[in-house]
């Protein structure tokens, strides 16, 4: 059975920041990548231009990673069993910038 709310390793329970998509579904399909998954969305004070993703902190699942744009803000959680070497793929492969 397929589970719910996920397309292309990506859940979509909640939405997701306007050109965000593209990204988490390349960073699904890294090898040692379980899941990832988009937290609720933040409206914030400032206003950046672009969208920018930069890792965060690490869980007890993964790591966490935040994403920006415009004055809107996104965790997103990584599930992986592998955090060091999933961190370090997508920093070399410019998916996210690192800490």
């Amino acid at each position: 059975m397929k589970p719910r709310h996920r397309v292309a390793g990506v859940k979509r329970e909640h939405g997701i920041v306007e050109g965000l998509l593209p990204i988490l579904e390349r960073i699904a399909a890294q090898s040692g990548v379980d899941a990832v998954i988009p937290g609720r969305i933040r409206v914030t004070r400032s206003n950046n231009p672009g969208l920018k993703v930069r890792l965060q902190a690490r869980t007890v699942t993964g790591f966490k990673l935040g994403a920006r744009a415009q004055s809107l803000a996104q965790e997103v959680f990584v599930v992986t069993r592998q955090p060091d070497v999933v961190e370090e793929a997508l920093v070399r492969k410019g998916l996210v910038e690192p800490r």
